[in-house]
C-alpha cells in the first residue's frame, strides 16, 4: 500500500470517527432534551427558560444531524471502497433523528397551547352580565331582534352616556375596564346610516371626542356567544373617537 493510499485511508477513518463522535454527542444530549420537552406542560407550569433551552438544543441537534449526513455522503462518495459505514451507525442516526423530532413536536404542541392561553389571559374579560343575559333571553326567544352596543371612553363620559339610555325589562348593561355595554332586546333594526346617526345624536352628544362605539345587530340565538363580544371589541380598535360603527 502506497503512502498516498495510507493517507487516504487515514482521512476516511478520521471522518468515520467524527461521524461516530457526533452520534455519541446526540445520544448523550437526548435524555436532557427529552426531559425538558416532557416537563414543558402549560397546565403544570414550567421554567421561564425552558422553551429557550429546548429550542437551542433542537437547533444544535438539527445542525449535528445535517453534519452527520454530510459526512456520510463524503464517505460513501470520495472514500467508497476504503471504509464502510457501519449499519448500526446508520440505524442510530435514523432512530435519534426520529426521537428528537417526535419530542420537539410534543413540545411545539404544548407551547402553542400555552401561548394561546397566555393570549386569552391578557385579553380583557368579556362582560359576563351581558353574556349571561344573552344566553337567557335567546333560549326563550331564539329569533329575537336586538342590539348589542359597546362603548369605550373615559369613566366620566361613560357614566354620562349610561344615564342617557333607558332600559326595558329584557335589557341589560355592564361595564368592563373602560367599556360600557348594553343589550337592548326587541329593537327593530333600522338602516345602518339612520341607526348610526341616531346613536351619535342621542348618546354621544357633547361626548364626541371622548367616546366611540360599535353596534351589532342580532337576530339569531346562535350569534349570542362569547366570541361575538370579543369580535365587537376587536372591531372597536379601528373606530375613531366620536364615531359609531355598525356591524
Amino acid at each position: 500500500m502506497s503512502l498516498q493510499d495510507i493517507n487516504i485511508k487515514r482521512q476516511a477513518q478520521s471522518l468515520e470517527r467524527t461521524l461516530k463522535g457526533i452520534l455519541h454527542l446526540l445520544d448523550d444530549k437526548y435524555t436532557d432534551f427529552q426531559q425538558l420537552c416532557r416537563v414543558f406542560n402549560p397546565k403544570r407550569g414550567y421554567s421561564p427558560t425552558a422553551a429557550k433551552d429546548i429550542k437551542e438544543l433542537y437547533k444544535m441537534a438539527t445542525a449535528k444531524f445535517a453534519e452527520a449526513r454530510a459526512l456520510q455522503q463524503v464517505i460513501r462518495g470520495k472514500y467508497r471502497g476504503i471504509v464502510q459505514i457501519d449499519a448500526q451507525v446508520q440505524r442510530t442516526l435514523d432512530e435519534l433523528s426520529l426521537m428528537y423530532r417526535k419530542d420537539y413536536r410534543f413540545f411545539e404542541q404544548n407551547h402553542s397551547t400555552w401561548q394561546r392561553e397566555q393570549q386569552v389571559r391578557q385579553e380583557k374579560a368579556v362582560p359576563n352580565r351581558i353574556l349571561s343575559h344573552l344566553y337567557t333571553v335567546y333560549r326563550e326567544f331564539p329569533t329575537l331582534s336586538s342590539l348589542i352596543l359597546c362603548f369605550q371612553g373615559d369613566p366620566s363620559s361613560l357614566k354620562t352616556l349610561k344615564g342617557r339610555v333607558q332600559l326595558g325589562e329584557q335589557d341589560c348593561w355592564d361595564t368592563v375596564e373602560g367599556e360600557l355595554w348594553f343589550f337592548l332586546a326587541g329593537i327593530q333594526h333600522s338602516e345602518d346610516p339612520q341607526l348610526k346617526g341616531t346613536l351619535i345624536e342621542t348618546l354621544l352628544h357633547d361626548l364626541k371626542r371622548k367616546v366611540k362605539g360599535v353596534v351589532l345587530k342580532l337576530t339569531r340565538g346562535a350569534e349570542a356567544r362569547e366570541e361575538t363580544l370579543r369580535a365587537m371589541r376587536r372591531s372597536l380598535a379601528g373606530v375613531p373617537a366620536g364615531e359609531v360603527k355598525i356591524l
